[in-house]
């Protein structure tokens, strides 16, 4: 399956030339395919907010996208790296987790170990498999090659479950599952969980309600709406909720829904 665009997401911050050396090798390789950066900004080894990001972004790409999602913090340690195909998309990332929560929005159809050194640069790095194997694999596999010369099909690829909010009464317990650039704690309840008159609590801070847009209070004020992907964020209007209440991924949210 050809790819007109590969979408990258790393973790790997602009300060350095990494994020420029992959685009480099991929349009040396294939100059046709047109690339999308979807961040560059994920936090250092933050696998399951590559994950989220991933999950969130997928619908919005164009068809026949190629993501190539690189956060790898066991680089060089033999861990296998993979690429998978859904229905629309195709995936290259390092076994780690990556591809955990697109299940979320599509089913995955095949995986695969990416093993063919054909595909690699000639010099390949123990610590930057993103500029020597995933980067010209993406290239050339963006270009259209039969699928077994990928390499041989991969089943047990690792994955983490995701963490769906759980109800009980009129209680929903979620957590934050990623803290995004402007310091909004995003959670994993969706808008079908709550009400507007909802009574949400993060870190010891409670809030009453949800309300419309960042707008709708007082300059640094608290407050909680249903962000952009349809999830709940709790955020400070003109400030960051996780730098002012320290709250991190993973932390326990809890929802009183209005019966």
């Amino acid at each position: 399956m050809k790819a007109s665009h590969i979408a990258l997401i790393s973790d790997f911050g602009t300060n350095d030339p990494f994020v420029a050396a992959m685009k480099g090798v991929i349009l040396s390789k294939n100059p046709k395919v047109s690339i999308i950066d979807i961040t560059h900004n994920i936090p250092p080894q933050d696998i399951k907010t590559c994950a989220f990001y991933l999950m969130v972004t997928l619908e919005y790409m164009p068809k026949n996208t190629l993501f190539l999602a690189v956060v790898d913090p066991y680089v060089g340690t033999g861990r296998a790296s993979l690429w998978i195909k859904t229905k629309n998309y195709q995936f290259i990332t390092p076994d780690n987790g990556i591809i955990s929560w697109i299940e979320e929005k599509e089913k995955i159809e095949q995986a695969r170990a990416l093993n063919n050194s054909s595909m690699f640069l000639e010099k390949i790095s123990m610590t930057f498999h993103g500029r020597d194997i995933l980067a010209p694999a993406a290239a050339v596999i963006a270009k259209g090659i039969r699928e077994e010369k990928i390499g041989p099909v991969f089943p047990h690829y690792r994955k983490f479950p995701y963490p769906h909010p759980q109800r009980t009464g009129n209680k929903v317990s979620g957590e934050v599952i990623a803290i995004d650039h402007f310091g909004n704690a995003i959670t994993n309840i969706t808008r079908e969980y709550i009400t507007i008159n909802s009574v949400f609590t993060l870190a010891g801070k409670t809030i009453i309600g949800l309300k419309p847009n960042y707008a709708s209070v007082e300059e640094k004020t608290p407050l909680c709406l249903i962000g952009a992907y349809d999830f709940l964020e709790f955020s400070v209007r003109n400030g960051s909720f996780s730098k002012q209440y320290n709250v991190k991924s993973g932390d326990k949210v809890e929802a009183i829904v209005e019966i």
